[in-house]
């Protein structure tokens, strides 16, 4: 009987391990008999960011981070959010892996502000970024600009507009 109870208590056990794994994804691979078998993987590095995929997706990343080139920052704010930190050190390492390059940052602001306020907190902001991505050690030179209120993204005048306008835009 204690034999029966500790065999059905596993297979329990088993179940319920088995129920709270989720979803993973599948890997075909051959064995040795040149049989593809089906196993299941969990990818939690995608892209060299140390994310899974949905972790990336939670913060607005869909697909490879080098596909994103603009970096956001809420009003009068030179802080990078996590989002915009793995965009950059994304690209940092791709410019690593190519031995460094020739990197323009240009920073942007929304209208609100002085004209030479905004200037200054684009300048900021790119420099912010630079920083970031030298610290990431991509051996490449970064030339920051500044545009300012100048080249807005969305020339409206309301707060959607102006989410758009606040940003680095990185380019090499």
């Amino acid at each position: 009987m204690n034999r029966k109870l500790h065999l059905l208590l596993l297979v329990v056990l088993g179940l319920s391990l088995s129920a709270c794994g989720g979803k993973k994804e599948q890997v075909v691979v051959p064995d040795d008999s040149g049989e593809r078998t089906s196993i299941p993987v969990e990818n939690n590095n995608m892209y060299g960011t140390g994310l899974s995929a949905a972790d990336l997706a939670s913060l607005g990343i869909n697909g490879n981070p080098l596909e994103y080139k603009t970096l956001y920052f809420q009003y009068n704010s030179t802080e990078i959010d996590r989002r915009s930190q793995i965009i950059a050190r994304a690209h940092a390492r791709s410019l690593a892996e190519r031995g460094g390059a020739k990197v323009t940052l240009e920073g942007h602001a929304d209208e609100r502000g002085t004209r030479d306020f905004n200037l200054a907190l684009g300048e900021r902001r790119s420099q912010a970024v630079a920083n970031l991505m030298a610290a990431s050690g991509s051996g490449s030179s970064y030339n920051s600009v500044s545009y300012g209120e100048e080249r807005p993204a969305d020339s409206a005048h309301n707060e959607g507009a102006w989410q758009k306008n606040r940003r680095v835009e990185i380019s090499y």
